[in-house]
């Protein structure tokens, strides 16, 4: 359900709007939902989690710094409590839903580390993908801290399959 509200922008403001609106083929209206939304389910805790934004090209300088194992390694020292404490932080709970929003809102959507997808699969597991621009030591990071953070989080341990540019994890039915 969506309720209707008013607001008072001022005219720099509104003018921005306007545009980016326009060139995103949107109502104003409509992206100031998006806007909004983001705020509501992101930005508001940013700070709180102690998140930042960095350029994608620094990011994958530092990355290419060091070797695969040792991406690896950190991404299990660091999935081992951030993944948790942050989605206990958002969430206030800890379930497999809550697990699969953090991936997708907060590192791939909102986090702009790559692109996410999920799959039932027929037995009750369940697949996803992210696809990301960080290069193979970048997959080798997240292929750690989604390791420890899932055992960690919700005691499962999954299977990895990773490349260059993505990374799939299967995780099996829930008893």
């Amino acid at each position: 359900t969506s309720i209707t509200r008013s607001f008072r922008f001022e005219t720099d403001m509104l003018r921005v709007l306007e545009e980016e609106a326009e060139h995103m083929g949107i109502s104003v209206n409509a992206l100031v939902g998006i806007v909004l939304r983001r705020y509501a389910e992101f930005t508001r805790y940013m700070s709180k989690i102690d998140m930042i934004v960095i350029n994608r090209e620094v990011l994958t300088s530092l990355l290419e710094q060091l070797g695969e194992e040792d991406l690896y390694r950190m991404g299990l020292k660091l999935g081992e409590t951030v993944l948790s404490d942050t989605i206990i932080f958002w969430k206030k709970e800890m379930t497999e839903r809550a697990v699969m929003e953090y991936i997708e809102k907060i590192i791939c959507r909102y986090g702009n580390l790559g692109t996410y997808d999920e799959k039932r699969m027929s037995g009750g597991g369940m697949a996803i993908v992210v696809r990301h621009r960080l290069g193979k030591n970048g997959s080798r990071f997240l292929e750690g801290y989604l390791h420890a953070g899932l055992k960690i989080a919700l005691g499962i341990d999954a299977a990895f399959e990773v490349t260059d540019s993505s990374i799939k994890c299967e995780l099996p039915a829930r008893s």
